[in-house]
């Protein structure tokens, strides 16, 4: 049950606040240990996804983390959802918000998100307004939000518009990411989660997508030593970026490479599976690296070496890998008006010089991006 912890910390009107994420094989059993100080005596409220259709396997894992935390809770209520993007929306918020406050909750009740992406973001969400805001702990169940979704405090739910235009800043009281849970996951979502991985190394560290280049196999086979390595590097990068700024009103955003282009596909694929967070995320990736070539910021060879690790990580690198997924570049631009970094009816983008190197590019040219698209689409 050995374990490694990041220290996510914030500065925050003069006071710096922090966070842990416990990152190790085997550990939700140990989890009343290492969650003891936030959820003493308190009552408890998990949400949890059905995401892996009853697997005994994972359904083991949830009693572990269950039975190691009841001797120290007040209570326990559960409360479980549909996975999937599908699910996050404001008919589901509100169905859920009503059911959290028939179980009797107050002021010091506990909100954990036990579950992935979707779970984290709407639970975490309920968290912020539930009450005007109480306390919640995020236990992600695949790789995609043990290093990303789960760590930084956004969350929110899809609106018709567009994915997490509705939402808030609300961060965990701990995050414990379980290495072990993985095994349980379909190989097409821990792919999908690498995607986030190779974004991190990308966008801040060379010598780690280096290392991800030589290892990626390794990692995709479940080695419990190299994903512990992946989560925790991951979450380190992460932290140091959104540690000075909490709010995205600067360079968090770098950590939306790939993203402008991701959110709009995924929207086109009306969130039914089709196409996941993490494939977009890649397909977003290649697109951004080869438009940062388009505009003279970086090397062909680096916008090869991107599309051939994704490649090598059996993820999409165009929208040509999807099935039944047509997109024009009208409408590509119209959904880009929508993305959270857009100011003042001004494009922005997160773009690369080299790899390891992303910077933030504000008032992009609309002919050319539309030139470029008319070309990749």
């Amino acid at each position: 049950m050995k374990h490694k912890i990041v220290n996510v910390s914030f500065n925050r009107e003069e006071k710096k606040i922090y966070y842990p994420i416990f990152v190790g094989e085997k550990i939700l059993s140990n989890s009343g240990k290492l969650l003891k100080e936030y959820i003493n005596n308190k009552k408890i409220i998990i949400v949890h996804d059905n995401f892996f259709g009853g697997k005994a396997q994972f359904n083991n894992e949830f009693s572990q983390f269950l039975n190691s935390i009841k001797p120290i809770a007040d209570r326990i209520d559960l409360l479980d959802i549909p996975g999937g993007d599908q699910t996050k929306n404001m008919s589901q918020l509100t169905i859920m918000i009503e059911k959290i406050l028939s179980f009797g909750i107050d002021r010091d009740s506990i909100i954990i998100a036990f579950g992935g992406g979707v779970v984290g973001d709407i639970a975490g969400f309920i968290a912020s307004v539930l009450l005007r805001g109480i306390n919640f702990i995020q236990i992600p169940t695949t790789l995609l939000s043990q290093v990303d979704s789960s760590v930084g405090g956004k969350t929110g739910v899809n609106s018709k518009i567009g994915k997490n235009l509705i939402g808030s800043f609300h961060q965990p009281l701990a995050v414990v990411a379980d290495t072990n849970i993985l095994k349980y996951l379909p190989k097409r979502e821990l792919r999908a989660g690498f995607a986030e991985v190779i974004k991190y190394g990308l966008i801040k560290d060379s010598t780690f997508f280096k290392w991800l280049e030589n290892e990626c196999k390794n990692i995709l086979s479940y080695n419990p030593i190299k994903l512990q390595n992946v989560i925790t590097k991951s979450c380190d990068i992460k932290a140091k970026i959104i540690q000075d700024d909490e709010k995205e009103n600067g360079k968090r955003a770098l950590l939306n490479l790939g993203h402008t282009f991701a959110h709009a596909i995924e929207a086109f694929g009306n969130y039914d599976g089709k196409i996941i967070h993490g494939e977009a995320v890649s397909i977003g990736i290649c697109l951004a690296f080869k438009f940062s070539y388009n505009l003279g910021f970086c090397s062909k060879f680096d916008v090869e070496r991107v599309i051939n690790i994704f490649k090598k990580s059996k993820l999409p690198t165009s929208l040509s890998d999807i099935k039944d997924l047509s997109i024009s570049t009208s409408q590509m631009i119209e959904k880009f008006k929508y993305d959270k970094k857009t100011r003042q009816n001004n494009l922005t983008f997160i773009l690369n010089h080299k790899i390891g190197e992303s910077f933030i590019k504000q008032n992009i040219d609309v002919d050319t991006l539309t030139k470029f698209l008319n070309e990749e689409l």
